[in-house]
């Protein structure tokens, strides 16, 4: 949850990020299809975000939302509204994750992207006057999702030209360790040796294990995999529950066992993934 204080005069804003409860990462098509399809399902879904659930964004989904016909924007303005300050900027760089868990740090400073966070809330208090500030009602104002579509205006091509750099570097990269491996399999074993689940540092377990299955098994690697691979990290280790495209859904499940990685649904199982939130909100029942 996003919290803002204002300062009496108006002057400054200070802004706090915590998970209080149960963390949901919904990768793009989630957004789309919990928006604008089953309204019953979308209003079950939102009852768990206010009940006690957090969503992890990050700018990735941000890039994501920017091209559907006008009223899927409008369907998910308004369903990032309905949101309310309930959720979490997560930080898609995980090379950055990883330095901060092996830093000692943890969730959820692990992934909160501050940079997010400082930025969009800059646009958002620039079109207020500050004698304005001290009476804002922020959870309502403020810290709504939905303002990410005006905010993102300016920012689209360099997030998409960010994404795409993104993508070129994953790609060429795995192929590049690809070929080392086949050169010298024993090289696998000292670059990314299989890893035990570790609570403390769950972002490496999965970054590490995805890298290595990927050598592995060879899978053709296509445009956006590189923020989909950086999703599934961010989503498999400090959600409790994501959904994700089905392919990265199959990786994450092969990784090895035994971890505390989130439970992943892919496109068909959003009803399954909505009625397991509810599940876990549910209050554990008293023994008679």
């Amino acid at each position: 949850m996003v919290r803002l204080t204002v300062s009496a005069d108006g002057s400054s804003a200070a802004f706090n990020v915590t998970v209080s409860g149960l963390a949901v990462y919904l990768d793009s098509f989630a957004l789309f299809d919990l928006a604008e399809g089953d309204a019953g399902r979308r209003r079950r879904f939102l009852d768990t975000i206010h009940a006690g659930v957090d969503l992890l964004f990050s700018i990735s989904n941000v890039a994501e939302l920017i091209g559907p016909q006008e009223g899927s924007i409008d369907a998910v303005r308004s369903f990032l509204d309905d949101i309310g300050p309930h959720w979490v900027p997560a930080e898609l760089d995980t090379v950055e994750v990883v330095n901060r868990e092996r830093n000692g740090a943890t969730a959820p400073e692990t992934f909160i992207c501050g940079r997010f966070l400082k930025d969009y809330f800059s646009v958002q208090l620039a079109g207020v006057p500050r004698e304005s500030r001290t009476i804002l009602d922020p959870s309502r104002d403020l810290l709504r999702l939905g303002g990410i579509f005006d905010w993102v205006g300016e920012q689209r091509d360099s997030i998409r030209r960010g994404l795409a750099d993104l993508d070129t570097a994953f790609i060429n990269k795995t192929a590049e360790r690809r070929i080392k491996f086949k050169r010298n399999p024993a090289w696998l074993e000292e670059a990314f040796p299989i890893l035990a689940f570790r609570q403390d540092m769950p972002a490496t377990f999965t970054q590490y294990s995805l890298v290595r299955n990927l050598i592995l098994r060879g899978d053709t690697l296509k445009r956006n995999d590189g923020a989909d691979f950086c999703h599934a990290i961010v989503a498999s280790a400090f959600a409790n529950i994501a959904a994700l495209d089905k392919k990265w859904k199959r990786r994450v499940d092969a990784l090895p066992k035994p971890n505390n990685l989130a439970q992943i649904y892919c496109q068909p199982e959003l009803d399954q993934m909505v009625g397991a939130i509810e599940l876990l909100l549910k209050p554990p029942t008293q023994a008679p």
